[in-house]
């Protein structure tokens, strides 16, 4: 195997690694497919999992971030006080349910997804594996919550 191969083989993501994140991710759809197609009396129930889904995962992806952080020599603070701000963001946003229209908080989980999106992306020093773990979690939560937006917009 030439270095090339090696560096592509040491890069890629683990089976298993695939297989839990997969499992994280079936919520999302599952809770936007009940919301926007399943009959009238799943749709409160799908709302409330997909939101809180939304928050748990924005927490966790800002503990990856962290722990990402952490590891190195030098932690850099502004990264670290992100990696606590997608948590604070998502029990915020969660916390608002009641108070300001579902299509509002929906819209705001979709932001708060693609804002820490964006932010992954421009870190410096990750693994080459964690934007495509990244661009996968974003895409699951991102699709279902628009499915749902779309629904709660037209009913």
């Amino acid at each position: 195997m030439d270095e090339t191969q090696a560096a592509a083989r040491a890069e890629s993501i683990p089976a298993p690694l695939w297989g839990i994140a997969l499992t994280a991710l079936a919520p999302f759809p599952a809770a936007g497919v009940a919301y926007a197609y399943g009959p009238p009396h799943l749709m409160r129930p799908a709302l409330t999992i997909i939101l809180a889904w939304s928050a748990v995962v924005l927490s966790f992806l800002g503990g990856v971030r962290w722990g990402l952080e952490t590891r190195e020599p030098a932690p850099r603070w502004q990264r670290q006080v992100f990696s606590f701000l997608a948590a604070v963001a998502g029990a915020v946003i969660l916390l608002t349910r009641g108070r300001v229209p579902d299509t509002w908080i929906v819209g705001g989980f979709i932001t708060a997804f693609m804002i820490q999106w964006l932010f992954d992306h421009q870190t410096p020093n990750t693994p080459s594996r964690y934007p495509v773990l990244s661009t996968a979690v974003t895409t699951a939560a991102c699709a279902s919550l628009a499915m749902v937006l779309e629904r709660a917009l037209h009913s």
